[in-house]
């Protein structure tokens, strides 16, 4: 048996078959994983910080901050930026959310008359197809309200079934701090739990997903407020109710890729439709050309080339990530999916050669 292993472990039936097994593990641990994931996220986003402060000097520029004080710092900036954050943008979100559930049975009201006056006549006595393009436009408004508020409902459900079970949420800040703080110890100990043949090439793989996950993470934020400003100032000029709302949706929609932005841009096209057909026109004019703009050239500018995914795969991880952990599935999909891209690019042809010398 052990004469036939070289062979055995490079046929794609056991690579497929380990990947299966691996994937199945990591799905029955999610419940767990998911805190150690959200502190990993954490612990990312907060590195350029820890890195900025701890350059600076202190004692006429002879002694440099501890890594510790420079966590704890870190740690203060992001509670502050948290606070404001609360302060001048969620409560005022809270104030417009509020008002958005007050007009929110007018919209629907509107929607479905607009909606029955298509498909039935002045009697209401047999259905209509639309003859107007203006009508049909009315019409497929109306049908992607509803199958886009099932999937988000969907989604909310499934995700609240997860959370209600993670209780160990309120640990990810001390394991970010942790992760922040000997993230090298760790890394080594990691290390060396492989063989000593296999350990440079374990430091090498483990160093590309750190190099993936940082650039992704970092650059996922700044995308997000990019397209959380654009967005609320563009409804705003546009005339349009809620621009924070919004906004804040748009933030949350930048983290799904390429599914994020469509179904982000269904509430404002509702919302304008309201106040008038011609308004949700030019929503959704706007929401084109912003997002054509932004997958184009601030995408790539931003995240470059760390990621590396195809669309298609891209898509497909989507729908995997929202079957099994809904929103916080789709959330993580995208690391997940680039963490086996990694895997794959450094492992699976790995040893082959070898094989056939």
């Amino acid at each position: 048996m052990l004469k036939y292993w070289p062979y055995i472990k490079t046929s794609t039936f056991f690579k497929l078959l380990v990947t299966a097994a691996v994937s199945f593990i990591l799905y029955e641990m999610a419940v767990f994983l998911l805190p150690l994931l959200l502190a990993i996220g954490m612990a990312f986003a907060l590195y350029p910080i820890v890195n900025l402060i701890s350059k600076v000097k202190v004692g006429q520029g002879t002694i440099h901050l501890s890594r510790v004080v420079a966590i704890a710092l870190a740690f203060v900036t992001f509670g502050v930026f948290v606070l404001v954050t609360i302060g001048f943008i969620i409560l005022p979100l809270f104030g417009q959310i509020n008002e958005l559930l007050v007009k929110l049975p007018d919209f629907l009201q509107k929607a479905e008359t607009n909606n029955l006056n298509i498909f039935f006549d002045g009697n209401g006595k047999y259905p209509q197809l639309p003859s107007t393009f203006g009508m049909l436009l009315d019409e497929i408004i109306n049908w992607a309200m509803i199958f886009v508020s099932n999937i988000l409902k969907n989604l909310l459900h499934s995700s609240i079934d997860i959370i209600r079970n993670l209780v160990g949420l309120v640990v990810v800040p001390f394991l970010s701090f942790y992760f922040l703080k000997d993230w090298r110890d760790l890394r080594l100990m990691v290390i060396n739990l492989f063989n000593y043949d296999a350990q440079e090439k374990a430091a090498h793989v483990i160093d590309e997903i750190g190099r993936t996950l940082s650039a992704y993470i970092q650059g996922l934020g700044k995308l997000s407020l990019i397209a959380g400003i654009s967005i609320t100032l563009g409804t705003l000029s546009l005339g349009v109710d809620f621009p924070l709302v919004l906004g804040f949706l748009a933030m949350l929609a930048e983290t799904v890729p390429v599914v994020g932005p469509m179904v982000g841009a269904v509430p404002a096209i509702f919302i304008a439709y309201g106040q008038s057909s011609t308004n949700a026109f030019y929503v959704a004019l706007f929401y084109l050309i912003f997002y054509q703009f932004d997958a184009n050239f601030i995408m790539p500018k931003v995240m470059g080339q760390k990621i590396d995914l195809h669309p298609v795969v891209l898509i497909i991880s989507l729908l995997i990530g929202a079957k099994l952990f809904g929103i916080l599935g789709m959330l993580f999909a995208v690391p997940v999916a680039a963490v086996y891209r990694v895997l794959y690019k450094e492992l699976w042809h790995d040893g082959e050669r070898a094989v056939k010398k």
